[in-house]
């Protein structure tokens, strides 16, 4: 038996080695991340932190050496955001994200991950511990997901938070705790079905693999049991059919005659029932009218029924099953399809139908966006304007700050950098020649109003935005007493 032992060793060392590993990267990793987040979504992540009752202080740190949000740290929790997802990501999507990431500090998963780490090492070579290891993951991320719908309860903001990290994702190594859960595309879809709010069974047909040609065998007999039910459901009535067929076929009515009288014949210690002779021959005389008025209905009875696949396949949409199962959650028809298509951008692909539907992108809403001004050259500068909320107010709003016939591309800078009318009149009003472009960087570096004040204060007058850009970045006035 000295082979199982020597087995088992080299089994332990390689996961402990690859443990390890994973361990000092995200040591690296956490001692890289010094960005600080900006000012709106830290003020999002101090709310959200609020709303879940954390008892204790967890960090926020913007990274460019990952692709999605990651928690690390059991005892000093520290929560990273990818650049692209502070770029990308609308206030409301951000929030939802850092309540994810949240719940999982709330929880302390991080170190019941590490538990589990260890299980898996010390056990490897028990395939249950592998299958209780995934499914203790999936269900952790679903509790998260709960978590994080309870003070962010809009499902659509959130599945669209998914789909856009998904779609940004990198192949990066897969780090702690993460939005995605480390899960398949797959799985993936089947919580955002979940999140929002589409009974999606596969998740255990995938995870119980081995058994699912017996799932597959009770799904068919639960189906099959009540279609005979269905089935005599469907079926016309007896009761007006023999009559027809009886003025067509005169054979055939003798027959239906006798079966009538012997239904009609009374049951011993059973009252007969009273005899209704004059309804026979009035369907007698209306039989035929009614029989040429029933056919056309038949006809369309016995049309075949067509499907939701088979519906979007005929408006243009042969796709493979994964979007057109996410057609289908975004409640996505056929005609809506043929209407986006009239709006002179072509043929929409499935992944710009469901960015349309999510983000609620109408010829309505098109219609609006070039009434406004904005420049709507394709589909996606409409689903841009929808995603980082680029109103008429907003428009009207850097008007009055004296920054005039702005282009889209300026005004969705503005509005991904969380630049508001208010702000942009301030900068303005210190700096008369100052730009968008110097506006925007001035908000990404939060250089404001205390900011300019604190540099007169130690003697920095008359500075550029540049200098003031420059001076930020050097960190020469931040105060070391308030740094973790």
């Amino acid at each position: 038996m000295g082979w199982i032992d020597a087995f088992w060793v080299i089994g332990v060392f390689g996961l402990s080695v690859r443990g390890m590993g994973g361990w000092w990267i995200i040591h690296r990793l956490r001692a890289s991340a010094t960005t600080l987040a900006p000012e709106p979504v830290s003020a999002a992540f101090d709310r959200m932190s609020q709303a879940l009752g954390m008892g204790r202080t967890v960090l926020l740190r913007v990274s460019n050496a990952i692709a999605s949000p990651v928690t690390v740290g059991a005892v000093r929790a520290m929560v990273l955001l990818p650049l692209s997802a502070v770029t990308m990501l609308s206030t409301d999507e951000l929030e939802v994200v850092l309540a994810h990431e949240l719940a999982h500090v709330r929880r302390a998963d991080f170190f019941w991950n590490l538990v589990q780490t260890v299980i898996e090492t010390l056990f490897f070579f028990h395939p249950a511990v592998w299958w209780l290891s995934g499914r203790v993951r999936h269900e952790r991320e679903l509790c998260c997901d709960d978590l994080a719908l309870k003070i962010c309860p809009n499902p659509v903001v959130y599945a669209s938070a998914l789909f856009h990290l998904e779609e940004h994702r990198s192949r990066q190594m897969r780090l702690a705790m993460a939005l995605d859960g480390h899960q398949s595309p797959q799985t993936l879809r089947m919580r955002v079905a979940r999140i929002l709010g589409e009974s999606m069974p596969l998740h255990a047909s995938r995870s119980l693999r081995p058994f699912s040609a017996a799932a597959v065998f009770a799904a068919i007999v639960v189906l099959l049991l009540p279609a005979p039910q269905v089935i005599a459901g469907l079926a016309p009535s007896p009761a007006a059919n023999p009559v027809v067929s009886s003025v067509n076929n005169p054979e055939r009515a003798a027959i239906v005659t006798s079966t009538q009288a012997l239904a009609a014949k009374p049951h011993a210690g059973i009252p007969a029932a009273a005899p209704r002779v004059a309804a026979a021959p009035v369907q007698i005389a209306q039989a035929q009218p009614q029989n040429e008025a029933s056919a056309p209905a038949r006809s369309e009875s016995n049309a075949p029924k067509s499907t939701y696949i088979d519906r979007m396949k005929a408006a243009g949409y042969d796709v493979d099953l994964d979007k057109m199962i996410a057609m289908k959650i975004q409640d996505i028809t056929p005609e809506y399809a043929r209407a986006m298509s009239q709006l002179g951008f072509g043929k929409l692909s499935a992944d710009d139908l469901i960015a349309c539907k999510i983000q609620g992108v109408t010829a309505e809403a098109i219609e609006q966006f070039k009434k406004q001004g904005l420049e709507v050259k394709s589909i996606h500068d409409a689903i841009s304007y929808r995603i980082f909320n680029v109103t008429p107010e907003f428009t009207e709003g850097m008007t009055r700050a004296g920054f005039k016939n702005l282009d889209s591309k300026k005004l969705l800078a503005l509005r991904v950098q969380g630049v508001t009318p208010e702000y942009a009149q301030s900068i303005a009003k210190q700096y008369p020649g100052a730009t968008v472009d110097d506006v925007i960087k001035t908000k990404i570096f939060n250089i404001n109003a205390d900011f300019i004040a604190q540099a007169k204060a130690h003697g920095f007058n008359n500075l550029s935005l540049e200098k003031l850009v420059q001076l930020r970045i050097s960190g020469v006035l931040d105060d070391e007493s308030v740094k973790p």
